[in-house]
């Protein structure tokens, strides 16, 4: 029976074998974590949008893909939106509930929505942790380190992760006398590929620094050494992103892992403080993550570190099938 009309465009039906392998990927997750001490939440699917907005979650791009609509009673009513995100409700979960002055390991296997044109995926399962209250480096290399697992005991191969750091280039284009927007409106316009001699309020001091954040990257403590080497005399203030950024591949290379560091590539600008980190398995993204403290105060609660990562279930089961 054809199906057009019947069931929502970027929506997905799971039958038997689907779910077979998609439970499977949620079982490894949930062990995995559990063994680390996550503890499972789950949050509401319709969240109010002013959430979102207020921790800079929702990017002018993203903010046009969520689904918007009024929580109307007859006589008012609120904007509210499907859940475009699972960091910030688990923020807010953390904010509300949790107790201890403890740190939180959070964990979660839920749905976001989003629109895509086209036949595009609009209803991803997402796998997520979150974790509150334990500051860099110790929590970037617990978080790398659950990354490796997880994806390891999924039988997935050729891992090799790629690191970054928001700090690095928001200290250079601090340095530039740009304040957070403008800051955000130039990495947009670098990210797009605009060349940065027209950025005219880059100097002639500090356009290298900002030239080999994002054009050159590379590998090992060498590559480490020749950026410190020169950024730190043109930008001081990069000093603590640079020695995060070792800390991380000195926990990589304990590990045995791979990785390369592409300081020019952090996405969410406004979003994220510190370590970004993506984990391929071949040439396909299977995680994304990174450091953003500060986020529970953004939603009106307390300062305290953050950081975790999210990947797609149905990709981690679809690699998981192909690997055999």
């Amino acid at each position: 029976m054809n199906d057009d009309g019947l069931r929502s465009r970027g929506m997905r039906d799971l039958g038997p074998e689907a779910m077979r392998r998609f439970r499977a990927v949620e079982r490894s997750f949930l062990d995995v974590t559990a063994t680390r001490g996550y503890q499972e939440i789950r949050t509401p699917s319709i969240e109010p949008l002013h959430l979102f907005t207020a921790t800079g979650a929702l990017s002018p791009s993203l903010l046009d893909r969520v689904y918007s609509f009024l929580d109307w009673d007859g006589w008012s009513g609120e904007r509210v939106v499907l859940r475009p995100d699972g960091t910030v409700p688990a923020a807010r979960w953390y904010e509300q509930r949790w107790q201890t002055s403890e740190a939180a390991r959070l964990c979660y296997v839920q749905p976001i929505y989003r629109f895509v044109p086209g036949d595009g995926e609009r209803e991803v399962w997402q796998l997520g942790v979150e974790l509150f209250g334990l500051a860099a480096p110790e929590a970037d290399a617990e978080l790398l380190a659950l990354a490796r697992s997880l994806l390891e005991g999924l039988g997935l191969g050729e891992l090799r992760f790629e690191l970054s750091h928001a700090g690095l280039i928001r200290a250079v284009l601090a340095a530039a006398g740009l304040d957070s927007a403008a800051q955000a409106d130039a990495y947009d316009r670098l990210l797009a590929g605009e060349d940065i001699s027209t950025l005219p309020v880059v100097s002639a001091e500090l356009a290298p620094a900002l030239r080999l954040l994002t054009a050159v990257d590379g590998g090992g403590t060498g590559y480490l050494e020749n950026l410190s080497a020169a950024l730190l005399s043109a930008v001081p203030s990069a000093a603590e992103a640079i020695e995060q950024l070792a800390a991380a591949t000195r926990a990589l290379d304990a590990a045995g892992s791979a990785y390369r560091i592409v300081p020019g590539t952090t996405r969410n600008f406004e979003y994220y403080t510190g370590l970004t980190f993506r984990v391929l398995s071949g040439e396909t993204e299977c995680i994304r993550g990174g450091r953003y403290d500060g986020l529970a105060e953004e939603i009106g609660g307390t300062a305290v570190p953050d950081s975790g990562f999210g990947a797609a279930v149905l990709l981690l089961a679809h690699l998981v099938a192909a690997a055999g």
